[in-house]
């Protein structure tokens, strides 16, 4: 039997240089990583793009220095069957509009196809309410995700199988044939915190220190932060002792700093801005924070869930689709309903009378972490990929 040849075409861009390619560096190590486990040539299909380059997380190679093969398209460049020559299984991405068609495509080609999806049709509703005030832009908005959702799913019928990342995505598609329900994270076994330094941490929690409270993420509505610095100011005005930091940029971020320096907050919450995931942020959130806060409006399947647990970390949030599914799945924290502060304030003053429980929910967190760490994840989803291409 010929050696399967798999394509992926990613929702990322990647940036022309010269001779080089700059790749987004998690997608470049999940590609990496293919070529590794994939027994069989790898490939990607991607559009370049002039836009800015992450300020973390990117990485330049030339074509030799790949381990697979990376073809490029222009920016709104449609795939076509020219592109699928030779392609035993495509690995397309359900999110975007422009890959739609994929599925058809390999029908025809007979060729296997398997999409990932990550956002269901409300948070995709959620995205176009804030994005504009405009009632007649938010109306062409609707209608615009409301038709492409209609081709989604008749494109996802025409697939072979559904990787879903997130118990949203998973439920909202459940009727889809051969669904894989994945949670997406970057941490390996490697950066998981030890059992060592887990009892470590909560040896300074039960000493009565104050609280430290956290957040990573982009400094956006959708994802709350907005609402990080109001509850700062609800947890001063109640005279609880806290430390908060807030890891990321965003638009928010100097009305957030303002905000800060009007409440006189500077002794309460800092703000580090973006910094490297491996070498500072993993590090501090697995030493320096014994509850990470998560305001996520929208319900999408951030990885930023799984990544907190691997550091042994509850999480305090809002009971999105996403979060509440992990509730439902293990008991890793604490959730309230949407926007509301007032009950997110009260779970914390209450864990802070009771932290045992702190502990309690840090060490289910890693357990469950440890079933769904980045090689569990990433070995679960090729295997699931290849026992496709045996259908």
């Amino acid at each position: 039997m010929k050696e399967p040849h798999l394509l992926i075409i990613p929702s990322v861009p990647v940036w022309p240089q010269g001779k080089s390619l700059i790749f987004d560096r998690k997608f470049y190590d999940g590609m990496a990583l293919y070529a590794q486990k994939w027994p069989g040539k790898v490939s990607c299909l991607m559009e370049t793009t002039t836009s800015q380059l992450p300020e973390f997380g990117a990485i330049k190679k030339t074509a030799p220095e790949l381990p697979f093969s990376c073809i490029t398209m222009k920016e709104g460049d449609v795939v076509n069957t020219e592109h699928l020559k030779g392609v035993s299984l495509v690995l397309a991405s359900g999110d975007s509009h422009n890959q739609l068609h994929i599925s058809g495509l390999c029908r025809k080609e007979k060729i296997k196809c398997v999409y990932v999806i990550e956002y269901i049709p409300e948070t995709r509703y959620q995205i176009a309410s804030l994005s504009s005030k405009n009632p007649l832009v938010k109306l062409r908005r609707f209608l615009y995700i409301w038709h492409h959702e209609k081709k989604r799913v008749a494109a996802f019928q025409l697939a072979d199988a559904l990787q879903s990342n997130g118990t949203p995505a998973y439920y909202e598609y459940k009727s889809i044939k051969n669904n894989l329900l994945y949670f997406d994270t970057r941490v390996d076994n490697q950066h998981s915190i030890s059992d060592t330094d887990l009892e470590k941490r909560l040896d300074y929690l039960s000493r009565g220190n104050p609280l430290r409270l956290a957040f990573s993420g982009r400094l956006i509505q959708m994802k709350g932060a907005d609402h990080l610095i109001t509850l700062a100011r609800i947890l001063k005005k109640e005279a609880f002792p806290f430390l908060m930091t807030i890891y990321g940029t965003g638009e928010l971020e100097n009305e957030m700093k303002n905000s800060i320096r009007q409440h006189k907050l500077e002794n309460y919450v800092s703000m580090p801005g973006a910094v490297d995931f491996y070498t500072k942020l993993i590090p501090d959130l697995k030493q320096k924070v014994d509850l990470f806060i998560s305001l996520h409006r929208q319900s999408d399947p951030s990885c930023t869930y799984l990544e907190t647990l691997s550091c042994g970390l509850p999480i305090v949030g809002y009971k999105n689709k996403a979060f509440a599914g992990l509730l439902e799945l293990a008991d890793i924290g604490w959730g309230a309903k949407l926007n509301d502060l007032n009950e997110i304030k009260n779970i914390i003053i209450n864990l802070n009378k009771n932290r045992t429980v702190i502990s309690e929910k840090s060490r289910a967190g890693i357990l469950f972490s440890r079933l769904h760490d980045f090689e569990t994840t990433f070995n679960k989803r090729v295997d699931h990929l290849l026992s496709t291409l045996e259908q």
